[in-house]
């Protein structure tokens, strides 16, 4: 490698480290007063992922409202064995998304003045929901949680260089995202007050929408609300996509597709070059067997990239040195759900949960 190849592999080195410099987190408040909190969960066939989350919210004092969207699964009789209060969404009104259908109706039946948005593979450690609501009771506006990521089964673990990503491209971990805020939201938890909620308009602000959770954080800055966006740590997990490869590509086209455009360009430049570190690591092995790289060169960039994504993986979920050693496998998987969701997204819609979704940016009126 010449002098310029090499400042070249630190200048991205760099930029990962910028990209993830440092993850806003919950802060440790003591236990805050649940008993006007309602906790809104908007399930279609969870009934294998809700008894962990209820169980995590069972001693809160928080309403627990699950509402049912078209479930074939017992997702309502698995809810109300829990203790949560179960309503119906159906019927989904033309121009509405499932999700933000369901998260309209609970907040409709919502008695608490604050209400959190949950998905159902999320789960909290004890006294976490509670630093959820402190952190809004002191920043306001709405706040956002990214829950760590807890992968149970090894095709799980294709989802850790997604999730760098997505982080990254928030701007809530770098110097960046300090100074001019993060970009959108995540949606496994939002919470926000009631009356803000409705201030904003609700979540039909979002209508069909894939990405609801930007859609709610455009809305609730354009009411001049601040959004806060938090990383879960160890107070908030999920395991996202349990049911295989199939589910993940879904749901990954699904995000990426709704997500493009949604991040800042110069953010969105860092990230595609530190990924083109990700390719030259990657191939440099390949080359040093064919003779066009030195064995030692490419084995040491494999090494120092490899560790670099193990930092940044392990900031997000619960991702191993073995994991990081796979980023050629993890990059692969990655690009190729990217090509699948850029051409969803020019095609307009996706497919998830069997509905179509449209990836537009337009709102409803």
């Amino acid at each position: 490698m010449t002098a310029v190849d090499v400042a070249l592999v630190v200048v991205r080195l760099a930029i990962g480290v910028w990209l993830l410099w440092s993850l806003p987190r919950l802060g440790r408040l003591g236990s805050f007063d649940l008993d006007r909190v309602t906790v809104v969960v908007p399930a279609r066939n969870e009934a294998a992922q809700l008894p962990r989350l209820l169980r995590s919210l069972s001693g809160t004092r928080a309403e627990v409202v699950v509402v049912d969207d078209d479930s074939t699964d017992g997702t309502p009789s698995v809810a109300s064995s829990h203790g949560a209060t179960v309503v119906s969404s159906s019927p989904l009104p033309d121009g509405w998304g499932g999700k933000a259908w369901a998260c309209e109706v609970g907040a409709k039946a919502a008695t608490g003045d604050v209400v959190v948005f949950v998905d159902a593979d999320v789960r909290f450690a004890p006294g976490a929901l509670g630093r959820v609501v402190a952190a809004l009771d002191e920043r306001g506006g709405l706040v956002s949680v990214q829950p760590f990521h807890a992968p149970g089964s090894p095709v799980e673990h294709l989802a850790a260089l997604f999730n760098v990503v997505a982080v990254a491209a928030t701007d809530v971990a770098s110097p960046t995202g300090r100074r001019a805020g993060a970009r959108g939201a995540f949606g496994p938890v939002l919470a926000c007050r009631r009356g803000d909620h409705e201030r904003v308009g609700g979540h039909a602000v979002v209508g069909g929408r894939v990405n609801d959770d930007v859609a709610l954080a455009e809305a609730f800055e354009a009411h001049d609300l601040p959004v806060t966006v938090l990383a879960g740590g160890g107070d908030v997990a999920f395991r996202m996509y349990p049911l295989g490869l199939g589910q993940l590509v879904e749901g990954f086209t699904k995000n990426l597709a709704a997500g493009i455009g949604a991040a800042r360009r110069s953010t969105a430049l860092l990230v595609v070059a530190w990924l083109t570190l990700l390719v030259q690591a990657s191939v440099a092995p390949v080359r040093a067997l064919l003779g066009s790289a030195d064995p030692v060169v490419a084995g040491a960039l494999y090494a120092v990239v490899a560790a670099q994504v193990w930092w940044m993986a392990r900031r997000v979920g619960r991702f191993g040195p073995v994991t990081a050693l796979a980023f050629p496998l993890l990059l692969a998987t990655f690009l190729a759900v990217f090509a699948r969701s850029v051409v969803a997204a020019a095609r307009g819609s996706v497919s998830w949960r069997g509905r179509r979704l449209t990836t537009r940016r337009s709102r409803r009126p």
